[in-house]
């Protein structure tokens, strides 16, 4: 067996850890980056003497099989790798996180304001960060640890952790170094709404997600950005994240819809992401009832079993309220401004392309479709007429 077969020990993370240390030590400036191979030779000496422990596999930790200190203290040579900003550690820190997402070894509820997996969370911001180096190779690379992290079924990413994911995608599109990079970077947030909207209206994480068509999202806009087979290029690139993330095979892994999962006042375990303790009889019946309605009526914030529903209603009011922005008065032909607005209206279009009863059946959801009218109505008046295309099949969307 080789070395570099051995490399992190006998446990499943080590597997994929140990090489990716290893590869950030040999590209590290030894002088500039002393911390950065301190933590990691550390962590690979950590790696040696962990195996995976059944006890660990229902544990908080954010790493399967591992404790959560010990999580901890593997996670952050990753964290220092990438805010060092130099390319050559990045890229190996980038291809590790996209692994550990994939492949369903990080896990857990990943918020910004939760004090629960905060390493993780420094991850992911970690990660939106780095684009900023300018390499374009690190903004595809940096587009498929985002969509592998919101793709995995182990993973609920929430709240402000979840936009500022969206708005690391927005600023590619809208700055990438490459048109390709750009189509990439727009194919990768449809992806995305369809994630987030499909688990929106099953309540659920664990759900089967159609994989997005490059082609048809430059129907209408970007096709200026084709740069021969770039459309080929990006369907691929999507193709393959989704695809690495399919068939996690330890079904005990893959976090339960909120609105199913009943734990009677037990403490054998943690509960799932989004699930909520139920500790009455009463409780559990209130639930049963919402189940029977096939979840067509959402819960509002801060109810047990609406995690997943509510930070789908955050993205899309965020959707809005970004296609809503105005020009300033230095600027009033303001071009980035504009493709921001236009991408989010195509982005609100994926969203309610999928949507089904969830958007219709109750008060909240009301409310929100009586929003995207008026920003419909708004951008029917004030917008270029190849948007109105795209606003004019909002509408029949919403309709139908």
């Amino acid at each position: 067996m080789s070395a570099s077969q051995t490399l992190g020990g006998s446990s499943r993370c080590g597997r994929v850890l140990g090489p990716s240390f290893d590869k950030i030590v040999k590209n590290a400036a030894w002088r500039k980056h002393s911390l950065l191979v301190s933590a990691c030779k550390s962590a690979l000496d950590k790696l040696d003497t962990i195996s995976d422990s059944s006890s660990n596999l229902n544990s908080h930790s954010p790493l399967l099989g591992i404790s959560p200190s010990d999580a901890e203290f593997l996670l952050q040579p990753l964290i220092l790798a990438l805010d060092s900003a130099y390319a050559k550690v990045v890229e190996p820190a980038l291809e590790c996180a996209f692994k550990l997402f994939s492949l369903g070894l990080l896990r857990g509820e990943i918020d910004t304001n939760s004090s629960v997996n905060t390493v993780v969370s420094r991850m992911i911001e970690s990660v939106c960060k780095v684009c900023g180096i300018g390499e374009e190779a690190v903004e595809l690379a940096v587009l498929r640890v985002l969509l592998a992290a919101v793709r995995s079924p182990c993973v609920l990413i929430r709240g402000e952790c979840l936009l500022n994911l969206v708005r690391s995608c927005y600023n590619v599109y809208l700055g990438g170094l490459t048109g390709t990079n750009q189509i990439c970077a727009k194919s990768v947030l449809a992806q995305i709404m369809l994630i987030v909207f499909t688990r929106v209206e099953e309540d659920s994480l664990d759900v089967s997600i159609k994989t997005v068509s490059v082609s048809e999202l430059l129907e209408f806009t970007d096709k200026s950005l084709n740069e021969g087979s770039s459309i080929y290029f990006c369907q691929n690139f999507v193709n393959e994240v989704m695809g690495a993330s399919e068939g996690i095979p330890d079904a005990k892994l893959l976090l339960h819809s909120p609105s199913t999962i009943v734990q009677n006042g037990s403490d054998d375990g943690p509960l799932p992401v989004g699930a909520a303790k139920v500790t009455n009889g009463n409780d559990k019946e209130e639930l049963g009832d919402r189940e029977a309605n096939d979840g067509a009526e959402s819960v509002g914030a801060g109810t047990r079993g609406s995690k997943i529903r509510d930070d789908g209603f955050l993205l899309f009011r965020n959707l809005c309220k970004l296609s809503m922005k105005f020009s300033s008065h230095e600027n009033p032909d303001d071009h980035i401004l504009l493709r921001g607005k236009i991408l989010s209206l195509e982005l609100l279009k994926v969203a309610m392309g999928n949507g089904g009863l969830i958007w219709r059946n109750n008060e909240r959801q009301v409310i929100l479709n009586f929003e995207l009218q008026l920003l419909c109505f708004y951008h029917l008046l004030f917008v270029s007429r190849p948007v109105e295309l795209d606003i004019a099949d909002i509408i029949i969307l919403y309709y139908q």
